[in-house]
């Protein structure tokens, strides 16, 4: 595809952000207490004076300075602390999302019983962080998802705006990945499904990596079990977090079935638009290839 890094500069977000949902308006813990669990997780940590307090209302903010976790900037040639922030609580808007959104919140047994649970939110997010090796980036923000969920114990789960995941608490604790770098993805990446009206053919992809300048992952397909096409896209989806978007067009890989899948990156089948690779799945392809 023409001008693909272009795309995935446009789409990368500079500042990632994702929200904990409390069930009761949350009340915000001691500023001392926080201020040790943060030194306990990500070495010396101190607020800007400015911010010297806990939010308490959606406007007020806490930002915390990283001082373990330096950005160089060739620019000013120099290194500058990357930061967390912290929001004060708001009501979370549960009237957000379409019935195709819910669909896809796999992580939770009940969708609609757990959304309508969901009615306070605080907001949490990265700063000054792009320059931070990547895995180091995002692993930052997984261990401050576990960090709010320790220090909010009726935090009931946490919704993941740029994957468009809504996890319970207990499913992001218990991690779905063998390894720590990758417990980002419990929250930060989604696998969707998708059948097609009035045909036997699926579509899966994910959201999630967009945000990170990653290419998100999309397979059109037919007579796939739909467990086996979501555990094929979470280990292609660990590889590409682990190693970057070095997949190119034309290149194979090994598909569901032990043949090689060609990949191309193309404009997503389903919104949201953006750049994803598609993997074509040989004789179980769907759509007129």
């Amino acid at each position: 595809m023409d001008n693909k890094e272009d795309k995935f500069a446009s789409s990368r977000q500079s500042v990632y952000f994702f929200k904990p949902v409390f069930e009761q308006k949350p009340v915000m813990p001691d500023m001392a207490v926080f201020l040790s669990a943060m030194n306990r997780r990500f070495g010396q940590v101190t607020t800007l004076k400015e911010f010297a307090y806990m939010p308490e209302n959606p406007q007020d903010l806490t930002s915390f300075i990283l001082w373990d976790h330096q950005v160089y900037y060739e620019k000013d040639e120099r290194e500058v602390p990357s930061q967390l922030v912290l929001y004060g609580p708001d009501e979370f808007d549960q009237d957000q999302f379409d019935r195709l959104t819910i669909a896809n919140f796999w992580k939770c047994p009940d969708k609609e019983g757990f959304l309508s649970k969901c009615n306070y939110s605080i907001m949490a997010s990265n700063m000054l962080a792009a320059g931070l090796p990547f895995e180091q980036q995002y692993g930052i923000l997984a261990e401050y998802a576990d960090l709010i969920l320790e220090m909010f114990p009726d935090c009931i789960g946490i919704y993941w705006p740029h994957s468009q995941n809504l996890v319970p608490r207990e499913k992001y604790l218990k991690t779905s990945w063998n390894a720590k770098n990758l417990h980002f993805l419990d929250g930060g990446l989604n696998v969707r499904f998708f059948t097609l009206t009035g045909s036997d053919e699926m579509l899966f992809d994910t959201m999630g990596f967009a945000a990170l300048g990653l290419p998100d992952l999309q397979l059109h397909c037919k007579e796939i079990e739909p467990d086996d096409a979501v555990r094929f896209l979470r280990n292609l989806a660990a590889y590409l977090y682990h190693y970057g978007d070095v997949i190119e067009d034309g290149n194979t890989v090994e598909g569901i079935d032990g043949e090689k899948w060609k990949c191309r990156h193309e404009e997503a089948l389903a919104g949201p638009a953006r750049v994803v690779l598609d993997i074509h799945a040989g004789e179980l392809a769907g759509g007129d290839r």
